[in-house]
């Protein structure tokens, strides 16, 4: 069996599936992003591609992110949208976030 180039999967997830969901997300949400899906779609274009800062701790990374990287994103995520002494928006930005991490490392989906 060939070994498979790193590039190919996120965490579990194969790159063109969160792609896809990138995309399937922009294609339901043609114009204006609630804060929610912001955050989902925040996580994919810097899953696919992580040039700039991480969208909830704004770390920087060398390279694609390990699971690492995106559970210690996840985590944060999660402690962002249980915060109440942000914005409404910040949190729910956060939950979106958590929950797109999350898909994306196979973990359960966070209840509501």
């Amino acid at each position: 069996m060939p070994d498979l180039p790193v590039e190919t999967f996120i965490a579990v997830r194969p790159r063109e599936q969160v792609a896809a969901s990138a995309d399937e997300l922009l294609r339901r949400r043609a114009g204006t992003v609630p804060a929610e899906e912001a955050g989902a779609l925040a996580v994919y274009r810097w899953a696919l591609d992580p040039v700039g800062p991480a969208p909830v701790t704004g770390r920087v990374l060398d390279g694609p992110p390990a699971d690492l990287d995106l559970a210690v994103e996840e985590r944060a995520a999660i402690e962002v949208s249980r915060d109440r002494a942000r914005p409404g928006a910040e949190r729910k930005r956060a939950v979106g976030a958590a929950r797109a991490l999350g898909w994306i490392l196979g973990f359960a989906p966070i209840s509501r």
